[in-house]
Order: structure tokens, then C-alpha cells, then sequence
């Protein structure tokens, strides 16, 4: 493990292991962040960390960013915000908001929707991958904008036309599903790698429905940023070294999902429609895996929010 790896476990152990699970917010070793418990009354308790600039609020309020899987992207978003702020920098400062859990995950529970006819993945090795939970994500909505959203806006004053939600992966999944299905509340949505493959490509039906209904335009202006790794359809060099089995299988493996190839076909149908107030766009991030590519993902949607106007 990389000093910088190290590093960065650690500070996830720190702000996870140091605070008590109750309702009371704490200061953390992260300066002007805090850690809670917030309870929902239908989907149970999540760990929320929010961090706010030391500073008097700009005119027309802050910007803001919802980090889904938030222990994972935190510590990386709030190095950017302020590294990457001064005088003559492109952006300001802002508030992070990232959802995670104390305990036992749930992201497959709150990412995932509930298509009509859920089609589980046959692996190359021919063993079955079922998700054994999913099908909240409406719940999980519900959730974000009746409970949490609602809650950070009584607290903090809040621009209203610079709000993102940052999602990777499954994550990326529930950002698309959301756009798609539920009113516009976010002025970005982050889709980085997201899992089309999930019950055989559902969310492209999905999309189908969409598109029909959604013939002239939005109600408002829209960024939908569509990104995926270019090696997540392939394999890595350092990768080519496993032994040939293994290399088949993995392979076999990816290009089955079809990572790439669905990220740009959401991307090319979606831009066809010709939406009025959707900007859109797509960026394959070059050598990079499904892991790596969701901090560059993270890095191009901070660019955009918390760009100074």
C-alpha cells in the first residue's frame, strides 16, 4: 500500500472510529466537518458527513455536492474544493454532504430499482450473480428529498442553481434512474460508471419510457455527466501477466457487462433527443479501471459545481 493509500485508510478509520452513534453532531479531526447519525423514519439510519467552509456565505448561498458511497469520496472531495480555491481559481468553496453507514452497507438495497422482471447475470464461470437485495431506490429518493435534502437547506443557505449528486457505479446507476423517473431536483447528476448491465440492461427500457414522454424539454436547465473508464471493457496491462485462465474469465467478464459500449450508448440516445435545458456529456477516461475512474469523475464534476459564476 501507498504512504497515500495509508494515508487516506486511516483518515476514513479516524472519522468512522472516533464517533459515537448517536444524534448529536461532533467535530472530527477533519477541520469544519462533522459527523451524524440521521435516522429515517423509513429507511433506517445513515452516516452523514458534512463539511462547511469556515467562511461568511457567498451571495446567493453554496454550492453543494451529495457524495453517494460517501467514505469512499469524501476525503478526496474536500482535498479538491480546497486545493483547488483562491483568488483566481475556477472554483469556490462549498458544502459536501456524503451519505454512508454506520454498520452493514445498503447501497444495493437503496441504488438498485425494482424492474418488473428481475433478470440476474450469468458469470463466465457460469455461476449466477443475484442480487439478494435491491429494489429501494425509490425509497432511497424519498429519502434524499423529503429528509436529508430538506434538513441540510433548514441549516445552511444553499444556491439553488449549483446542487450535484455524485454517484459511481451502482451509484452511478440510481443518479440515472432518478433523472429519469423522479423530478428534477439537482442541477447535476453525476453518472460515472454506472452498472447498465443490471437486469439485462433494465434502465435502457427505462430510458425508452423517458424519451417518449419527454418529447420538447426540461423544466429546468440540467447537466447530466455520462463517464466510464476505458479499460473497464478490457484488460490492463499489469493484468495481462495473470494466468491465462483467469485472464479469459476476467475478461470474458467485462466484456459481458459492457461498460464502455452502454455508457456510450445512454450517452448517444439521450443526445439524439435533443432535450432544450440538458447539457450533456461523455468522457471515456483513458487506462483507467472501474475503480480509477471515478475520481477523475469526481474531479470533472466539482470543476462544474463549484464553479465560480
Amino acid at each position: 500500500m501507498s504512504r497515500l493509500s495509508f494515508l487516506y485508510v486511516l483518515m476514513i478509520f479516524i472519522l468512522t472510529g472516533c464517533q459515537s452513534k448517536s444524534n448529536l453532531s461532533k467535530n472530527v479531526i477533519v477541520p469544519n466537518t462533522q459527523i451524524e447519525l440521521f435516522h429515517s423514519k423509513t429507511n433506517g439510519d445513515y452516516k452523514i458527513t458534512i463539511y462547511t467552509p469556515n467562511k461568511p456565505t457567498p451571495d446567493g448561498g453554496w454550492p453543494i455536492i451529495y457524495l453517494l458511497d460517501g467514505d469512499s469520496y469524501f476525503l478526496a472531495t474536500k482535498q479538491i474544493i480546497t486545493n483547488q480555491t483562491c483568488e483566481r481559481c475556477i472554483i469556490q468553496e462549498g458544502i459536501i454532504v456524503a451519505i454512508d453507514y454506520f454498520n452493514q452497507t445498503r447501497r444495493d438495497v437503496d441504488f438498485l430499482p425494482k424492474p418488473e422482471n428481475y433478470v440476474f447475470e450469468v458469470l463466465p464461470n457460469k455461476q449466477i450473480n443475484l442480487a439478494n437485495r435491491y429494489g429501494g431506490a425509490d425509497a432511497f429518493y424519498d429519502f434524499l428529498t423529503q429528509e436529508l435534502k430538506p434538513e441540510i437547506e433548514k441549516r445552511y443557505v444553499i444556491n439553488p442553481n449549483q446542487q450535484a449528486i455524485f454517484g459511481h457505479s451502482y451509484g452511478g446507476l440510481f443518479n440515472l434512474y432518478i433523472f429519469l423517473t423522479k423530478p428534477v431536483v439537482f442541477n447535476t447528476y453525476v453518472i460515472s460508471s454506472p452498472s447498465l448491465w443490471f437486469s439485462d440492461g433494465y434502465m435502457f427500457s427505462v430510458l425508452s419510457k423517458y424519451l417518449l414522454s419527454h418529447q420538447h424539454s426540461l423544466n429546468q436547465p440540467v447537466n447530466l455527466l455520462i463517464s466510464v473508464g476505458g479499460a473497464e471493457q478490457s484488460l490492463l496491462p499489469v493484468e495481462q501477466a495473470l494466468p491465462e485462465q483467469q485472464r479469459k474469465l476476467l475478461l470474458k467478464h467485462r466484456q459481458n457487462r459492457k461498460m464502455v459500449d452502454y455508457a456510450k450508448q445512454l450517452f448517444t440516445r439521450l443526445k439524439q433527443a435533443k432535450l432544450n435545458q440538458l447539457a450533456i456529456s461523455y468522457k471515456v477516461y483513458p487506462e483507467q479501471s472501474h475503480k480509477t475512474a471515478a475520481i477523475i469523475a469526481l474531479q470533472d464534476s466539482i470543476q462544474l459545481n463549484f464553479k465560480v459564476k
